[in-house]
């Protein structure tokens, strides 16, 4: 008995030593039970993942959300949701399922259906194919309901990851819509405006001069309820195993990009395409980028031009017209943005010109925008003009 109570007190005063090591409990796992999450407007809810970020939008007309893991930039689920102002009829319905792939989808420039399903419950379950300006292939399924007399749309990325699937499968399982929201009727159209992220990249087209000049070129939708400035925009040339081995960086071409706009972007590679470049990724911003919302920028409020286009003997594209400034300031460093698009609709090609001289209150100056080389055959363009105050 002695004994043990000494092995004891050694024991005791170990454990009170000036030295001693106290063990904290590890902290609790991250909370990554579902929430249920109702957008601003009322319009729908869904049970999500409370750790998966979102982007929403609520306008009058369209209220949507998208939501991704953590760790990933690109969502896994969006819903969308509109009042089409009247109950469709079965007719009805399967003419705007029609319209909508064919016409409305957001992604439709680059969107292929593979196969239709009809599901018990009055909705359609559609399987296809997104084939990304990256030059990678992604499947979605969409989902599209009926519910009195709004419609909506549930895109839903699909995985190799069983696990994920099964939770892709109780978040879409869970989602209701509110019929009595407020939200105006309007044309299904407006499902073509719900977004995925503040920013978007559309019509982006890769191809290469006769001297091998590598280009990426495309647009940069702001989605956003801000304007956002001097956009850097970013592309890394990979190969098939994902291993970078090129990159440009380059910014949007105008000074500013106002909420619900677009202009475009000219990513150059003067060596070319690097052998084995199989895919590439395309990002916005940096952690230098800082916008400017509040900056003043004059764009088609305060400007005006006239503008027309010809070849000259060696192929280049001329466009030649006139900026007057209808606003009641002086303004500076007028800039003129073309974009050139092929008959899809892709960006071929992009330029700009500076003009260096103030221009007054009614009065406007020419200018001409020199396009040398373009990744197909030009089908249309068009011309924004920004300046700055004086």
């Amino acid at each position: 008995m002695l004994r043990h109570y000494i092995l004891l007190c050694l024991l005791l005063l170990t454990g009170c030593g000036s030295g001693a090591v106290v063990f904290a409990p590890p902290p609790p796992p991250p909370d990554v039970s579902a929430l249920l999450y109702t957008h601003p407007a009322a319009v729908f809810s869904a049970a999500v993942p409370r750790n998966w970020a979102r982007y929403e939008q609520n306008t009058t007309v369209v209220a949507s959300a998208a939501f991704s893991a953590p760790g990933e930039e690109q969502p896994s689920v969006m819903f969308a949701v509109v009042n089409a102002g009247e109950p469709l009829d079965s007719a009805a319905f399967a003419t705007f399922l029609d319209r909508y792939q064919r016409q409305i989808r957001p992604d439709v420039s680059y969107y292929t259906e593979v196969n239709r399903q009809a599901m018990g419950d009055g909705s359609w379950r559609i399987s296809g194919i997104r084939n990304n300006a990256g030059g990678f292939s992604q499947q979605i399924n969409t989902f599209i309901q009926q519910t009195g007399t709004f419609l909506s749309v549930i895109d839903v990325l699909v995985s190799s990851d069983t696990a994920r699937m099964n939770q892709l499968q109780q978040i879409i399982n869970t989602f209701t819509v509110n019929t009595s929201a407020a939200l105006d009727s309007t044309d299904p159209n407006a499902l073509s405006f719900a977004s995925t992220a503040a920013i978007e990249f559309l019509h982006v087209t890769t191809w290469s001069t006769l001297q091998n000049v590598f280009f990426i070129t495309g647009e940069v939708a702001n989605r956003g309820t801000v304007q956002l400035t001097d956009i850097p925009v970013r592309a890394v040339l990979k190969t098939a195993d994902g291993l970078p081995i090129a990159e440009a960086v380059d910014t949007v071409m105008g000074y500013s990009l106002p909420a619900g706009g677009f202009a475009p972007f000219s990513l150059r590679f003067g060596q070319g395409q690097p052998a084995f470049t199989t895919t590439f990724d395309l990002s916005v911003g940096n952690s230098e980028w800082q916008s400017e919302p509040d900056r003043v920028i004059y764009g088609q409020d305060e400007l005006t031009w006239q503008d027309d286009s010809s070849f000259d003997a060696d192929g280049t594209m001329v466009i030649e017209g006139r900026v007057e400034n209808l606003g009641e300031q002086p303004v500076l460093g007028l800039r003129v943005v073309a974009t050139i698009f092929d008959a899809a609709g892709n960006v071929i090609a992009a330029g700009y010109v500076d003009l260096s001289a103030a221009l007054n209150p009614n009065d406007s100056t020419p200018f001409r925008i020199l396009v040398p080389d373009m990744g197909g055959e030009p089908a249309n363009y068009i011309i924004n003009a920004q300046a700055l105050p004086s």
